[in-house]
């Protein structure tokens, strides 16, 4: 009986490879079969060790929007720091995303929040992990779960052309769906958008503006905003001296002096707990 359950579950398994397959094999994009474009994309998705780069923030929470000067630094698969200078140079605020935590840090009051990723994801009901961020602040098509993309994942999407666009969506997940909009002309991608199942909410990040980065293109432009919330909230970047420097230190240490603030603290401050927790 085991046996026989195991050969129906590797035929459903092939047929669904084949299957997934040639609709690739049918699927145009510009001049290229699906599978050659897939193939291109996966290949053509850079892999950058270190970005660095000056970055204008325009932050709109549903009330007032901000705007401050901030350095942003990535090192990849270790640390996404967001640095507010906006006086002189000098830091009065610190973001740093981490594999393990979020720590935000603020200098002018002494005090700091720092949240690992599976309360976030609790309060959010969906899963969000350190490779999604930073996927989303490289220009970067990725796979839950996955460090990296290689030829053999290019099955694991659902290719479809959309105007001068190739939309390439992430089959079988579970609570959150995945999009990407890249360039039928290069690969390039140009959105990519995460939607909640069964609600009308989704996360909108648009990219624009690119220049050579090394062999590679990267945006100067990176726009992020909230869909179906019933307020504005997006997060705007403009970058500029965009480069690839990895000769700057990753450590942050806080003094006995900063008051930890917990999360549910941070987001009532910031008007925020309503949205995160779904509107109860």
């Amino acid at each position: 009986m085991k046996r026989i359950i195991y050969l129906i579950f590797c035929s459903l398994l092939v047929v669904s490879c084949s299957t997934s397959r040639k609709t690739l094999r049918n699927t145009m994009i510009g001049e290229l079969s699906g599978t050659d474009y897939m193939e291109k994309v996966i290949e053509w998705t850079p892999s950058r060790e270190n970005v660095t780069a000056r970055a204008k923030i325009e932050l709109n929470a549903g009330s007032s929007p901000m705007s401050v000067n901030a350095n942003l630094r990535i090192r990849r698969g270790e640390i996404i720091r967001i640095s507010v200078a906006p006086f002189l140079g000098i830091e009065v605020a610190r973001i740093d995303i981490t594999p393990k935590h979020i720590l935000a840090v603020d200098r002018m009051n002494k005090r700091y929040v720092e949240v690992g990723f599976s309360e976030i994801s609790g309060m959010l009901n969906t899963e969000l992990d350190f490779n999604i961020i930073q996927s989303l602040m490289l220009n970067e098509i990725f796979l839950p779960g996955k460090d990296k993309l290689s030829l053999s994942d290019a099955d694991r999407f659902m290719l479809s052309p959309s105007g001068n666009q190739a939309c390439l969506q992430v089959k079988g997940t579970r609570r959150i769906e995945y999009s990407f909009f890249t360039s039928a002309a290069d690969g390039r991608l140009e959105e990519t958008v995460a939607s909640l199942k069964g609600a009308p909410y989704s996360l909108h990040c648009r990219y624009d503006d690119f220049i050579m980065l090394g062999s590679d293109v990267f945006p100067q432009s990176i726009d992020m905003y909230a869909d179906g919330t019933g307020k504005k909230y997006s997060l705007n970047m403009k970058l500029s001296r965009i480069g690839t420097d990895s000769d700057w230190d990753a450590e942050t240490e806080l003094s006995s002096k900063y008051k930890k603030m917990s999360l549910q603290e941070l987001l009532t401050k910031l008007g925020l707990l309503k949205v995160v927790s779904g509107g109860k």
